[in-house]
């Protein structure tokens, strides 16, 4: 079970630019995709943390404002993300 803790994003808009973005892609072994990404950074049953990615971005961005509370009982659709180790500032 994965609990979400924060959103963020990694568009062109968002990261500054698409050279910003297509660096971000490569570290993660994603797909440049024109609408970018959406992310969740959640921890896993562990306290591991993990960041889930999908290309719906309006889903995250609906989600974006939610409180710690509605987050911690988010059922997230496991079809709908790619899940890369960490959280984005540990992968410098």
């Amino acid at each position: 079970m994965l609990t979400p803790r924060e959103t963020a994003f990694a568009t062109p808009a968002d990261l500054g630019g698409s050279g910003n973005y297509r660096r971000l892609c490569r570290k993660l072994n994603l797909n440049a995709v024109p609408d970018g990404y959406g992310l969740i950074l959640a921890t896993d049953e562990n306290g591991n943390q993990v960041t889930l990615c999908t290309g719906d971005v309006e889903y995250v961005r609906a989600i974006a404002g939610a409180s710690p509370e509605v987050l911690a009982g988010l059922e997230l659709p496991a079809d709908k993300f790619l899940t890369r180790d960490g959280w984005p500032e540990s992968w410098a």
